[in-house]
């Protein structure tokens, strides 16, 4: 079994964190609809959660916890998945919206996973903040959905 850390774990939200970023820019300057555009520029923005985290964290402690081990690999929220949710210029904002939601689905999974382990207490704390953080993003996503918003 290979031992992975926290940090890799880290590193393959922020992966997936990067490629969200690429795929609303293009939905953006692909789209159609003005209110898709708008959208897809506002999720964009805000789907760098995890770096914003990190920033807030003391340097030694960042360091200390990145460090951790994991005793079992969380399985990766699928990068395939991407082309799966291929979104045509002339998608609505609800098809956008159903698609942010269930990223935001894979990255909290993400996080559960490595909370369901036996961690140190700042580690759980820091994956315990980030899937409070993914779900707060749910919430606000189907919010807007449900108000018809663009």
């Amino acid at each position: 079994m290979a031992v992975i850390t926290v940090d890799d774990v880290l590193r393959t939200a922020e992966g997936f964190e990067e490629r969200l970023v690429e795929y609303y820019k293009a939905l953006c300057d692909n789209s159609t609809r003005e209110g898709v555009r708008l959208l897809a520029d506002y999720i964009g923005r805000h789907c760098r959660r995890l770096s914003a985290a990190l920033k807030r964290l003391d340097p030694d402690e960042r360091e200390r916890i990145c460090a951790c081990p994991i005793r079992y690999e969380p399985v990766a929220p699928d990068v395939p998945c991407f082309e799966d949710r291929d979104l045509t210029p002339d998608a609505t904002a609800g098809e956008v919206l159903d698609i942010a939601i269930e990223f935001d689905e894979c990255l909290a999974e993400l996080y559960r996973q490595v909370l369901r382990q036996d961690l140190d207490r700042e580690v759980k704390d820091l994956f315990e903040s980030l899937v409070r953080s993914e779900e707060r993003d749910e919430i606000v996503l189907k919010k807007i959905k449900a108000t018809d918003y663009f």
